[in-house]
């Protein structure tokens, strides 16, 4: 984070400065992943929990261990990038 002295610019300036500091903050605030349930990962996607342990087993998924909880949360980014195969119905 930046810090702006105050004695030495106009207030244009400290308005311009301020407004790039808090988008930067928002961009990276916005490029963290989220951490989520084996449930919530299966809702995002819409995978079969099959096709949910089929992605661990092979590594696409990586479980994190979080202090203070009892099941294995997953990243978003990672349970994204799961491929969901649709059948497709005879009507």
């Amino acid at each position: 984070m930046e810090t702006l002295l105050l004695n030495a610019i106009s207030v244009d300036e400290f308005m311009d400065k301020l407004r790039t500091m808090i988008r930067e903050e928002l961009k990276i605030a916005l490029q963290q992943d989220q951490l989520l349930t084996k449930e919530g990962a299966l809702k995002m996607t819409g995978a079969s929990t099959a096709v949910f342990l089929k992605a661990i087993n092979d590594g696409l998924v990586k479980p994190q261990l979080v202090k203070g909880r009892k099941k294995a949360m997953y990243l978003e980014s990672e349970v994204l990038k799961i491929e969901v195969r649709r059948r497709r119905s005879n009507s």
